[in-house]
């Protein structure tokens, strides 16, 4: 990630979650990944980054990695599965993914 995308990520979510979306996309990979995935879902990119913080964070307190494809294949997931929820009932993707994560884990490779 290039330093005007970091500064990007600081400026949108606080150093402390932009951190954790640099270690959840890993070396190599761009701040772009990201967004083109929230764009496919037609959602903005700030709520992806943050549910992207909270499924780092919850797998770093486990001691736990995956790679950010598989990453942000649980994020689309959980995107997909909240569909057909009324949107004035659906959550937010970040409390979605919390909510996943509790229910059912993330599944190893």
């Amino acid at each position: 990630m290039d330093a005007r995308e970091r500064q990007k990520l600081v400026d949108t979510l606080g150093a402390e979650d932009a951190a954790a979306v640099e270690r959840f996309l890993g070396e190599g990979c761009a701040l772009c990944l990201l967004v083109e995935t929230a764009d496919q879902a037609e959602q903005d990119w700030p709520e992806w980054a943050r549910a992207a913080a909270v499924l780092q964070r919850w797998l770093e307190a486990r001691g736990r990695t995956a790679e950010a494809t598989r990453k942000l294949g649980y994020l689309t997931c959980t995107h997909d599965g909240y569909r057909n929820v009324a949107t004035s009932l659906r959550p937010p993707l970040p409390q979605a993914v919390a909510r996943m994560l509790k229910d059912h884990g993330f599944a190893e490779g």
